[in-house]
């Protein structure tokens, strides 16, 4: 059996913009994917505040997204493609935008160079996903400043994936992001990112 593997954050984990906690499971955009899929194992490990590479230290578990990538590789190998949907915390939270491109660099490299362990020992595909962006909210502070950030980001990652010959999809394409919190996803735009990736991973898995 195929394994697709889905690495993210709160947009993964199926955060509700109205804070009302998670989206239902058949709305969630991997659980979308996988009935698109239809016979290939979706694994999911979404967490809410996760980073592309940044430590917070003070938050109760591990959001450094690249200490936790490779065991994640490990313990579902074989993987046949990972899918990083990463980015809209280090924006939120202030990193250097520099840092939080470097983070998805890292997260690329750390698939890529990754010791599968299994034969064939093949490495997996990757998508990046560029996250919907920011939208003004004025209760969770998203500012303009924040929000030419996430534009920049966005840009930043598609050339960075377009030198390493890495494969992206831009979820602002079939999403907006819900101007309730100026962060996350309605049910509709969450569904819609699983639904559109369907084609894209099946061209990948044949």
């Amino acid at each position: 059996m195929k394994t697709v593997l889905c690495f993210g954050d709160s947009m993964t984990w199926g955060s509700r913009p109205d804070g009302g906690g998670r989206h239902a499971f058949e709305v969630r955009w991997p659980n979308v994917l996988r009935e698109g899929l239809n016979g290939v194992e979706v694994v999911a490990d979404g967490l809410r505040g996760r980073t592309t590479a940044m430590d917070q230290h003070a938050s109760p578990g591990n959001m450094n997204g690249a200490a936790l990538l490779p065991s994640l590789l490990h313990s579902n190998a074989p993987v046949d493609v990972v899918i990083l949907f990463l980015g809209t915390n280090d924006v939120y939270w202030g990193y250097p935008l520099n840092r939080a491109v470097r983070g998805i660099e890292h997260l690329i490299e750390q698939v890529r160079v990754h010791p599968m362990r299994t034969l064939p020992e093949v490495s997996p595909q990757i998508i990046v996903v560029l996250p919907p962006r920011l939208v003004p909210c004025s209760e969770t502070g998203v500012d303009d400043a924040l929000i030419s950030k996430s534009n920049a980001f966005a840009a930043r990652v598609a050339e960075l994936c377009d030198r390493l010959e890495i494969m992206t999809f831009d979820a602002e394409t079939v999403a907006q992001t819900s101007p309730v919190d100026g962060i996350h996803l309605d049910a509709e735009n969450t569904r819609a990112i699983g639904a559109a990736l369907v084609p894209m991973v099946k061209d990948l898995l044949t």
